[in-house]
């Protein structure tokens, strides 16, 4: 029994030990921009260096979800936030 053990901690270790080393994660910034009256009114300006401020951003993604379509639902429509994730790019 005592055998068995050490094997499969033996192969757990060998088979983890196997797994591909991965770049580092880009970081990842997530805002919420407001917007009044179903986003007619409302402008907002974001800075990126403020998110990226030595690598710059790689991607920007401007949407709407679950948790932003609640607080429109939930204001009727009054204020109606967007999401806004910024990618960095990975420092190399």
């Amino acid at each position: 029994m005592a055998r068995a053990r050490t094997a499969e901690l033996g192969l757990v270790c060998l088979l983890v030990g196997c797994t591909p080393a991965r770049p580092a994660a880009e970081p990842v910034r997530e805002h919420w921009v407001p917007g009044y009256v179903f986003g007619i009114w409302g402008r907002s300006e974001l800075d990126l260096r403020d998110d990226c401020p030595t690598t710059g951003a790689a991607r920007v993604r401007v949407g709407s979800t679950w948790s932003t379509l609640l607080v429109s639902l939930f204001t009727l429509g009054m204020y109606t936030p967007r999401e806004v994730i910024v990618h960095c790019r990975a420092a190399r």
